[in-house]
């Protein structure tokens, strides 16, 4: 039996896992309430392996410190190879194997990669085959960049337009391999290395981890909390430690639902946690003493093990943590804060900017549910497909997001041909998620608001009665004749099927960059009526779109949703929604003005009455239009002069 030695790669930083990895080394950090270079050691172990090298770079005094620690518990011989930077996994191979030149063969296995699989079955293959290398491959899941030939071997390893299979960060070397490395290179990649002896003809075989085996890579913060998620729907059969771990999590799960913790989605559970009945965890990670204040909605997020401060006042002080500041390297308060002019309901938005380079902060009030749910939702709608501003970072712990800056640009922008190219785009994206996404949201659990109900639409009744017909227009008799529509109007609503809906898709609300449209402010989803979203976007008062182009948009939407394998909502329907959305509307900007002092709303009072006019013929609710006809001469006689020309229609 030639000898055989494990190499555990653990120096990388974890840059995309910050700010959890500001505090602590990538391979530390807990899965399933084990740290990572713990499970990875405990899967190698089970070989016959004559010792164990590990990598250390970053905060590698911690690494090594806790390596030592495992070699005590477990009586392995287990050895450090300390970097002074990082050597990249070539280097840091080349440099770690000084330490054993009695390895013939040598198997790796990233700290970062979990897996349930009999290892021994690679190493036999490798073995029986005299291979100079063999790379374990995961097919159908990760980015697959792995291609091969017809008859089975690797082609390429850097070839994602054609790659079928996922490298999946373990593999056999025999010692002499390393010689392909550059010597002139400091820290060289493995992977080079391997391509370069499958041009050369040397035998670099794959291997295939069968169909249903968990594996999971831990590179994002998101990936570390989705396999939290993953894992613990899987039958695991092979590695002891991991199977514990996740009878444990189930355990502890079990343990705060009954306190009266509601549990969705994704979650890693440490030990003593503090978390108050009445709380909703959704895919989130809670290290070892975790302690949160209040019961409220967490969701996304890693938190790291510190008793979480309440809320903060959400004002023009607010600055970003400094942990958002070293997450993206800004050192020494080098950056600007620009407030933007469209600030949401407990949020305040601000463009970062350090150099040439800027983001969106954004600081959200948790006690507003729709808030603390923005990142969750933001994740599944880029899972469906759908573009939307990608979350950089999330600090769950102080309420606090950075967002990919898309720029100033939207559709309000836009004229012409170009406008309706970039509705059609529009179409096409609420189209997947409201055919799409319908199945998803269930199945995942996701943290919607509330959603449409008898009550909700007459809320919205109540709102445009009390805040425009009533405090705005002082013409409170304007409603009754209305009043029989609106129940035919609710109850049709009422009958449509339930779907998730953006809630408020305004032109405002489409950005617009590289000639694509990407949706934002989509923090009140909810299941509702799909034409409620086409009515928000088509009667949009903030832009009064012609009727000619209202009606194209409308046949691009449902010819999209036919391509998907839906079916879209009667157009009057839409028409009917629009009667609905437009008085939500009005009864907020009736509201914004004279409660909040915000008159530029003021300005957007007729085009809504007009367009709540022609949506009532379109509906055929006669006393709609009539109702929208009084107010909107009532309006022209009440407004300021210079808030009374309406929109061009």
């Amino acid at each position: 039996m030639p000898q055989i030695s494990a190499f555990i790669l653990a120096a990388g930083e974890g840059r995309r896992l910050r700010p959890a990895t500001l505090t602590r080394p990538k391979a530390l950090l807990p899965f399933c309430g084990v740290p990572l270079l713990e499970l990875t050691a405990c899967n190698l172990s089970s070989l016959p392996i004559d010792n164990i090298v590990v990598n250390t770079s970053y905060q590698g005094d911690r690494v090594a410190e806790f390596s030592q620690r495992l070699s005590d518990k477990y009586f392995w011989d287990l050895r450090v190879s300390q970097e002074h930077k990082l050597l990249n996994h070539g280097g840091g191979l080349r440099k770690g194997c000084r330490l054993i030149p009695e390895a013939e063969h040598v198997i790796v296995h990233n700290s970062d990669t979990i897996l349930d699989f009999d290892l021994h079955q690679l190493l036999e293959a490798h073995l029986q085959q005299k291979a100079a290398v063999t790379v374990l491959l995961v097919p159908d899941r990760g980015p697959r960049t792995v291609s091969l030939h017809p008859d089975g071997s690797i082609k390429s390893f850097r070839d994602p337009k054609n790659g079928s299979m996922t490298f999946s960060g373990i593999h056999i070397f025999r010692r002499d391999v390393l010689e392909l490395l550059p010597a002139e290179e400091e820290a060289p990649d493995i992977i080079t290395c391997y391509q370069k002896a499958v041009d050369a003809g040397w035998s670099v075989q794959p291997f295939c981890v069968p169909a249903g085996v968990f594996w999971s890579d831990i590179g994002t913060a998101a990936d570390y909390i989705r396999a939290h998620g993953q894992i613990a729907d899987c039958a695991l059969t092979h590695h002891p430690l991991l199977r514990h771990a996740q009878a444990e999590q189930a355990k502890r799960r079990f343990a705060l639902e009954l306190k009266g913790v509601q549990c969705t989605g994704a979650l890693g559970l440490g030990i003593e946690l503090g978390v108050p009945a009445g709380t909703h965890l959704h895919n989130v990670v809670l290290w070892d003493y975790t302690r949160l204040p209040r019961p409220l909605l967490y969701a996304d997020g890693i938190f790291i093990g510190n008793d979480v401060q309440p809320p903060q006042p959400i004002n023009a002080e607010r600055k970003p943590d400094p942990r958002i500041l070293a997450s993206l390297d800004i050192r020494d308060q080098q950056y600007s804060l620009q407030p933007l002019p469209k600030q949401g309901s407990g949020r305040r938005y601000c463009r970062l900017t350090s150099g040439n380079q800027s983001w969106v902060w954004c600081a959200y009030n948790p006690e507003r549910r729709e808030n603390a749910g923005f990142a969750a939702i933001s994740d599944f709608l880029s899972r469906l497909g759908i573009r939307v501003p990608r979350i950089i970072r999330h600090l769950p712990d102080c309420f606090e997001i950075i967002i990919e800056d898309l720029g100033q640009s939207d559709i309000l922008l836009t004229s012409g041909k170009m406008k309706q190219a970039y509705m059609f785009q529009a179409v096409a994206q609420i189209a997947r998620l409201h055919v799409l996404g319908d199945q998803a949201v269930r199945l995942e659990e996701l943290p919607l608001q509330k959603g449409f109900t008898k009550g909700l639409y007459d809320w919205e009744r109540d709102y445009f009665r009390d805040n425009m017909l009533y405090a705005c227009l002082e013409e409170p008799e304007l409603w009754s004749a209305s009043a029989d529509e609106f129940r035919q109007l609710r109850d049709l609503l009422l009958r449509q099927p339930l779907v998730p809906i953006h809630r408020d898709l305004q032109s405002a609300n489409v950005k617009v960059q590289d000639a694509q449209v990407w949706l934002i402010d989509f923090q009140g989803m909810r299941l509702g009526c799909a034409a409620y979203d086409l009515a928000s976007f088509l009667y949009d008062p903030y832009q009064c779109h012609p009727a000619k182009l209202q009606k194209a948009v409308w046949e691009e939407y449902c010819r999209q949703v036919i391509l998907l394998g839906g079916t879209p909502p009667p157009e009057k329907v839409m028409h009917s929604a629009a009667c609905q959305r437009l008085m939500q509307a009005l009864g907020a900007y009736g509201k914004l003005w004279l409660q909040d002092g915000l008159e530029w709303y003021v300005q957007f009072i007729i085009p809504a009455f007009t367009m709540l006019k022609r949506a009532a013929k379109a509906a055929e609710l006669p006393a709609f239009q009539k109702m929208a006809s009084t107010a909107l001469s009532i309006a022209r006689q009440k407004l300021p002069p210079e808030h009374c020309k309406a929109n061009k229609l």
